[in-house]
């Protein structure tokens, strides 16, 4: 009977704390449940095997040996690899050798190639900006170098090129960052509107 009267009396100490217990039990399923509605984590793709990290929403600015900014450039995602070369996605670059440039340039995609002092963007590229006379002028093409050493912009692929008062189709085109020289290399069509 000993046993039994032990029991009891365990029972009736450990009887409070079940109230206890529970209250404390629905608060951490409260917590849970709340932190629950928090968004989900972001889904990566998996990079590529040779990827060494990546930045997500990058904004790059570059300055030049006297501190002036170069370019800036915004990339919704910049993966870098081994061999020291970028993959950007969904490129912006403006201020093209300093606040001279008059080019803006979108890519859905881009490559920095390892040791190597240019931009490379593929895809839909739209360049918008002014020729030296200040007139609107836009290009599209689907492969432009940024080449900053020389300060231009050259393209190998087919262009179209547009303004207020004309449409020209070429193969290739360069330019520099100032828009003070645009050059068409082959197969130049124009319409001239007056």
């Amino acid at each position: 009977m000993s046993e039994r009267k032990s029991r009891l009396r365990m029972s009736a100490l450990t009887a409070p704390a079940i109230p206890l217990l529970a209250v404390a039990i629905m608060g951490a399923v409260g917590i849970a449940l709340l932190q629950g509605d928090s968004p989900p984590a972001e889904t990566i793709a998996a990079p590529p095997p040779d990827a060494r990290s990546y930045l997500s929403e990058m904004r790059l600015r570059r300055f030049d040996e006297n501190g002036q900014m170069d370019y800036r450039a915004t990339a919704e995602r910049a993966t870098y690899f081994a061999d020291g070369s970028l993959a950007l996605s969904t490129v912006d670059v403006d201020y093209l050798g300093g606040d001279r440039s008059v080019w803006t340039l979108t890519a859905p995609s881009g490559r920095v190639p390892p040791s190597q002092d240019r931009i490379e963007l593929t895809g839909a590229v739209n360049v918008h900006g002014r020729d030296d006379a200040g007139m609107p002028l836009d290009f599209n093409t689907e492969q432009l170098l940024v080449e900053l050493e020389t300060e231009t912009l050259r393209s190998e692929a087919p262009v179209e090129l547009r303004s207020p008062d004309k449409r020209i189709e070429a193969v290739g085109l360069v330019t520099d960052f100032q828009g003070t020289r645009v050059k068409l290399l082959n197969r130049v069509r124009a319409q001239i509107n007056e």
